[in-house]
């Protein structure tokens, strides 16, 4: 879809997208500049993109990929790290209803702060959500480690969510704002797996530190225990994070955007002279030309406060969302319907699933034989045989671990096959099957066909909502992107909430029924894809 329909760009920070037309200012309106550039020793004008260009894409970028996925790495263990903790943590004589609130803490606080830190992006920088974002992710991780009160816990854990929704939203736009056009899609795909990496580094680091139930402090006031040491090791990739994105800049086409052309172009300089060191050319381009979208983008002024300038994108915002409901509103109801029932399937069953084998292992103590892992959780509550009484075994943190592992090969493939196959049947498929899955659950007779059932549910689950967002690009002009896409997320994380919720309401008498109800959910959102209009195959549009 082209992007002139109103030459104004997005109010909000764009989120996780696949492909270059959420970054690019390609399309005819967008082309339009409004000052003047120059190469060295040429009376040549020179856009933005030619400059940026030229500085090239290599090392620069590919150490800077680095430190990015270890930001998206932090957020994808952060996201499920409470999962993990609240089969051990007797303490809080946690039943599953307050498992469940517990469990969707975290996308509660993502639904608080997806506005909020969308704005944040475009007011006062890329580079600048993600700090406060780490640092206080990394506050929070140890503030929830330290804490004796379940409420107290409840908080902090809104917190890490309202603080890694920031990185969430913007690592993708920052990281991207650094990459050639050309380039684009293979590295933010190569992003992609780090967050992949991190759903698998938290089981396994859960694995390791959790059933050793080590007391490091043990008082009548105070306890620090295993899944409190768990929780604050969880700190360290944020803090990590925090310190290496500190060494890098804001984005080059950020600070283009808000009219610092002169620290820009010094960042293209840089990044040219670190992916051409062995080369004794200057870079060539002097000044470049400001995108037509500053227009738009640089409503904010320079001298004003952060509260008027906040207020000045609220109204912004008002009236963008005016556009998309009037003029978009059956695009926008569709991915918000898909949104909310793939977060509600896909975030539920990943969350549940240390709880869920935690169960049946605990069963097996008491029984040789095999049966559904629904079955078992049933009967163990039934024959009083409580989870938070024993010792949660490392086994059920093993099949997360294998179940967040089995997603690397999906999302590796769906990089390859989205050049080729239209976007819509990519969606179909990957909503399709986990229906079939979800209903086969609960025919399962043992936990080696639990684990594979969970492994393609995730997989397949898993591939949606990038695909969604590259479909988005399609569907939004760039004036209405970022709200689009800060809206969409937004449901899907309220979708998430339901579904964790929902899940810990009925996991004691009725566990059959929530993989009817996932299943449904899908179903509704197979549905929706029927109102999606034509959609154009490959990542370029």
């Amino acid at each position: 879809m082209s992007d002139n329909h109103y030459p104004v760009s997005d109010g909000v920070g764009r989120l996780s997208v696949l492909t270059q037309d959420a970054l690019d200012d390609s399309s005819t309106g967008s082309n339009i500049e409004t000052n003047f550039g120059f190469r060295k020793s040429r009376n040549l004008a020179v856009t933005f993109e030619d400059a940026h260009n030229e500085s090239g894409t290599g090392v620069y970028q590919l150490k800077l990929l680095v430190v990015c996925g270890l930001v998206n790495m932090s957020c994808a263990i952060s996201n499920t790290t409470v999962s993990f903790v609240l089969p051990s943590a007797k303490d809080f004589n946690l039943n599953s209803t307050t498992i469940g609130i517990l469990n969707g803490a975290p996308f509660l606080g993502m639904v608080l702060g997806a506005y909020f830190w969308g704005m944040c992006g475009d007011i006062k920088g890329r580079r600048f959500v993600i700090l406060w974002s780490m640092g206080l992710d990394t506050l929070f991780s140890v503030l929830s480690c330290l804490t004796q009160h379940v409420v107290l816990f409840f908080i902090t854990r809104l917190g890490n969510g309202f603080a890694i929704i920031g990185a969430i939203c913007l690592i993708y736009v920052y990281f991207g704002e650094f990459l050639t056009p050309d380039k684009r899609d293979a590295y933010l795909l190569f992003l992609e797996i780090f967050w992949v990496a991190g759903m698998i580094v938290g089981p396994g680091v859960a694995m390791v530190v959790i059933p050793s139930n080590i007391v490091l402090l043990s008082h009548s006031y105070f306890t620090f225990d295993a899944w409190r040491l768990f929780l604050l090791l969880t700190s360290i990739p944020s803090l990590i994070s925090f310190i290496l994105i500190y060494q890098y800049p804001e984005s080059p086409r950020y600070l283009m955007l808000k009219g610092h052309m002169v620290q820009s172009r010094e960042i293209l300089e840089q990044i040219y002279f670190t992916n051409n060191k062995k080369t004794t050319e200057l870079y060539s381009v002097e000044s470049f030309t400001q995108s037509f979208s500053a227009i738009g983008f640089n409503t904010t002024s320079i001298g004003n406060s952060f509260s008027k300038n906040l207020k000045v994108r609220l109204i912004a915002l008002k009236n963008k969302h005016k556009i998309l409901f009037f003029e978009y509103s059956r695009n926008i109801t569709v991915t918000c319907i898909i949104e909310f029932c793939l977060m509600a399937s896909y975030i539920t069953v990943l969350i549940w699933i240390p709880e869920l084998f935690s169960r049946y292992y605990n069963y097996k103590l008491h029984n040789s034989n095999d049966t559904n892992i629904c079955t078992a959780s049933e009967c163990l509550l039934k024959n009083n045989y409580k989870p938070k009484d024993e010792v949660v075994s490392s086994d059920a943190y093993f099949a997360a671990l294998i179940v967040a592992t089995s997603t690397v090969p999906f999302v590796i493939l769906t990089g390859i096959l989205i050049k080729y196959l239209n976007k819509k049947i990519l969606l179909c498929a990957s909503c399709g099957v986990p229906i079939i899955i979800a209903l086969l659950i609960t025919l399962t007779k043992n936990n080696f066909q639990a684990e594979i059932m969970c492994c393609i549910f995730e997989g397949f689950t898993t591939l949606m909502e990038p695909i969604i967002f590259c479909t988005m690009v399609e569907l939004f002009p760039s004036n209405v992107r970022g709200v689009a896409f800060s809206m969409t997320v937004m449901i899907g994380r309220l979708g998430a909430v339901f579904g964790i919720i929902v899940f810990g309401t009925l996991i004691d008498e009725h566990c059959f029924m929530v993989f009817y109800i996932l299943a449904i959910l899908l179903l509704i959102a197979f549905l929706a894809m029927a109102f999606l209009p034509k959609l154009k195959v490959g990542g370029s549009h």
